[in-house]
């Protein structure tokens, strides 16, 4: 399983938050709740297509949170990483002098 404790790559790239939602698997809940959030909206769609309607404001709104909870859940995992590897550059300042940050 991957290391979660410092998701960021630090050696291999010069992009190190490339492939971070796949080492990283705090953020599996956000893309699942997305991914439900999505499969929601097609459930109201299609009880819009079925004329079900008691069901369409429901799947809707439940679709709707989901999604806004997993990105939630995408933007404070992301800035957890951020803060772990403000800590890492932290400890190994002679990485700044190698590779210095991106304007």
């Amino acid at each position: 399983m991957a290391d979660t404790r410092d998701p960021t790559d630090h050696f291999r790239t010069t992009h190190p938050h490339a492939g971070e939602s796949f080492i990283d698997i705090y953020c599996w809940p956000g893309l699942l709740s997305i991914a439900l959030g999505m499969i929601s909206l097609v459930g109201s769609v299609a009880s819009a297509a079925y004329q079900r309607h008691e069901w369409v404001l429901t799947t809707a709104i439940v679709g709707a949170f989901a999604i806004a909870g997993g990105i939630a859940w995408l933007v404070v995992e992301h800035h957890r990483v951020l803060r772990i590897e403000r800590l890492w550059l932290a400890e190994h300042p002679a990485v700044l002098d190698e590779h210095p940050a991106p304007q």
